[in-house]
């Protein structure tokens, strides 16, 4: 019996596009990968020990039992699933397995965790190499056909977008009607830690600051982005999807499935 090996990557993104995109240069940056948990290049059972204590401890694998089960649960034995933002592929190799899953494309703009990393999480996780796209590419502006997806996903991701409405945008395209987006593992911003911010710029600055934005201005190397609850309600409403849950897990972060709704 063959063995199944993952197709090549697929290249969206020449150089110069790559390196044009907020916060790339951060997470194509080799020597700090290697300080990270991520890092299971050489394949041993210590690193992947490691790795698997980091996504237990922190609750990340938690997190994304939560959309798992919700995609075991859609009918249909051919789902299209994107993994945006995919990083080392942990998350695909997980919905890879899923039994009514049959394409999962895998979009990343870090070529090392494609390359180097990707084959060993495909491993450590026991994926099915054969339903896994990669694609070195920009969640702004997917290779893929309009309509084609049944779910968009997205694991501790949506909130790294410098122009959310954009990237929502674009997910819509590639979404069927009637699919659905999954973003898990967004920091959710609550009203304790906004009074806390409001106080502490108080302290600082002697000035009181309510707007949201000024308290929790983005972090430009890593692109990570704040938002509070009703943020990701407005941005399903904006889109015109429907909100279906919204699960905050113990670490406070959140996941939130939406659905496309027919027109």
């Amino acid at each position: 019996m063959a063995v199944e090996m993952l197709a090549p990557i697929e290249r969206w993104l020449d150089a110069a596009a790559l390196s044009s995109i907020y916060s790339s240069q951060y997470w194509n940056d080799l020597s700090e990968e290697k300080s990270k948990e991520w890092w299971i290049a050489d394949g041993t059972e210590s690193a992947f020990a490691r790795l698997r204590g980091y996504l237990e401890q922190s609750g990340l694998l938690d997190e994304y039992r939560v959309a798992e089960r919700f995609v075991a649960r859609l009918p249909g034995h051919e789902l299209a699933i994107a993994d945006l933002a995919a990083g080392i592929g942990w998350t695909s190799s997980l919905l890879s397995r899923l039994p009514n899953v049959a394409t999962v494309h895998a979009v990343e703009i870090s070529e090392h965790r494609l390359e180097l990393l990707f084959p060993q999480a495909i491993r450590m996780f026991a994926g099915a190499p054969g339903k896994v796209r990669r694609s070195l590419g920009s969640f702004y502006n997917l290779g893929l056909a309009n309509e084609s997806l049944d779910v968009v996903f997205l694991a501790s991701a949506f909130h790294h977008a410098a122009n959310p409405l954009r990237l929502l945008s674009e997910a819509d395209r590639v979404l069927k009607p009637g699919g659905h987006l999954i973003l898990s593992g967004e920091n959710v911003i609550g009203t304790r830690a906004i009074v806390r911010r409001m106080f502490g710029k108080l302290l600082r600055e002697r000035r009181f600051v309510t707007n949201f934005y000024e308290l929790f201005p983005p972090d430009d190397t890593a692109g990570d982005h704040y938002y509070r609850s009703s943020d990701y309600y407005l941005f399903n409403q904006l889109l015109g999807y429907r909100v279906i849950d919204f699960n905050v897990s113990r670490q406070k972060t959140a996941t939130v499935i939406s659905t496309k709704l027919a027109v």
